[in-house]
């Protein structure tokens, strides 16, 4: 096993990556700017390195590496988004000689096109949405593409792990102009490719492990409730399936599919597949992210188990954990994730502070809370505006939505500005109570 590690990251994931290994006695490594020297993700490591001034630092692999060299670490953690979507800094670390806790370089690589890995889908027999064949780079090649499938369209940059954070809809030729105009250059991005516009669609993710022979579902979640390109509420398992008059068979047909996928791509560690579901619960696959995502405490809640640990013993190597082949997860989780304020232009935070914060009691079992924040932080434009996610777990989903929002309730922190009440207005719609709702819901309410 590791024995001391770089967490190549800040906020509420290195403290959650920091606490597993304080678990397993490997000794962490933080590296912060000056503004981030008291941040509680520098008090959770055992050692804490300042990398400079600017928030781009945690973007210099070089910088990272060096510290990773000096501090004689073996293996490099990147949490996730930042450096855990870019293929290159995993295959710096290999070439350093350390380990790059998520999936090998090559791997990794391949699943950063999002065409290709759409192709595999294909070749695996599984449904995707109908749409471009090869990277558009001009705007007569998208009119073609759009003759062929017909307004409204989503346009998608070809480059990048998952999803798109953010989708591009076009509704006539003035939207396809803008969506064309927002990606330039194109080159940069791959190109881009066209699919369909899904009315009302559900969003579902499928929680797997590969450890390179098999690829093994621990479940699945529903990630349907959003506003713009941010996932506001997670829900395991996905409601958007329950409700299916045969929604098991939707599941086995759904996980099935996933694993299949999983294994093609060969992307050994920490996979999700990610799915949309049309008005008729027929589902099509629209992507692939490698490693660990923020949406993972959902299932860790109600499966007991710790993915970060998991994600360890196969960067070292390892099989699948012979324990994860008969765990089951039962019962419901509900994540909300915390945001502060943001400028609808650029979908950053604003500049502000948390002079006060309070955070309510947290039962081991029932309430996790992942926080980067303390009394006295900075909340800076040049990072996430993600503050916390709260995830609470029950026997089923009334239960552990109503814990939900008593939870949220409780939050105090001042003088920040936050979408605390929008979530506890969603919470209590009573379409969401019910499960009914889907990407657009926010909007309407």
């Amino acid at each position: 096993m590791i024995e001391r590690i770089l967490i190549a990251n800040r906020g509420e994931v290195a403290v959650r990556v920091a606490r597993t290994c304080r678990r397993l006695g490997i000794e962490t490594v933080a590296v912060h700017v000056s503004a981030d020297a008291g941040a509680p993700h520098v008090e959770a490591c055992d050692v804490a390195v300042e990398i400079g001034d600017d928030a781009a630092a945690y973007r210099n692999s070089v910088a990272l590496l060096k510290v990773a060299q000096e501090q004689q670490v073996q293996a490099v953690h990147p949490g996730y988004g930042l450096l855990a979507e870019e293929p290159s800094f995993a295959q710096a670390v290999e070439a350093a000689g350390l380990v790059f806790v998520g999936p090998a370089s090559e791997r990794f690589e391949g699943s950063r096109d999002r065409l290709a890995v759409r192709r595999v889908a294909m070749e695996a027999g599984v449904r995707v949405l109908p749409g471009s064949e090869r990277p558009i780079m001009t705007p007569p090649e998208a009119l073609a593409d759009v003759d062929a499938i017909e307004y409204p369209v989503v346009v998608k940059p070809v480059w990048g792990i998952g999803e798109p954070r953010r989708v591009y809809v076009a509704r006539d030729v003035a939207d396809l102009a803008e969506a064309l105009k927002a990606l330039d250059p194109l080159e940069e991005v791959g190109g881009c490719y066209i699919e369909p516009w899904i009315e009302r669609a559900r969003h579902v993710e499928i929680q797997l492990v590969y450890d390179g022979a098999e690829a093994l579902v621990l479940g699945d979640r529903d990630v349907s409730l959003r506003r713009a390109d941010r996932r506001l509420l997670v829900e395991s398992p996905a409601v958007a399936i329950d409700q299916l008059r045969d929604g098991e068979a939707v599941r086995g047909a759904i996980w099935e599919a996933a694993s299949e996928i999983t294994a093609r791509l060969g992307c050994r560690g920490l996979g999700s597949c990610h799915f949309i579901l049309d008005a008729d619960g027929v589902f099509y696959f629209v992507g692939f992210t490698a490693g660990l995502q923020c949406e993972h405490t959902a299932l860790e809640m109600r499966a007991n188990l710790d993915l970060v640990e998991i994600q360890l013993h196969l960067a070292c190597g390892e099989e699948i954990p012979k324990e994860l082949l008969h765990v089951e997860a039962t019962g419901a989780a509900l994540q909300a994730r915390v945001d502060a304020a943001t400028d609808p232009d650029t979908g950053r935070p604003f500049d502000s502070s948390v002079a006060s914060a309070r955070w309510p009691p947290a039962p081991p079992g029932k309430v996790r809370i992942e926080t980067g924040l303390k009394p006295g932080s900075a909340i800076s434009s040049d990072h996430d505006p993600l503050v916390a996610t709260v995830t609470t777990y029950a026997p089923n989903r009334h239960d552990a939505r109503l814990m939900l929002d008593r939870i949220l309730a409780e939050i105090h922190l001042a003088p920040l500005v936050t979408n605390l009440r929008l979530l506890r207005k969603a919470l209590n719609h009573e379409s969401l109570q019910a499960g009914q709702y889907d990407d657009e819901f926010l909007d309407r309410i």
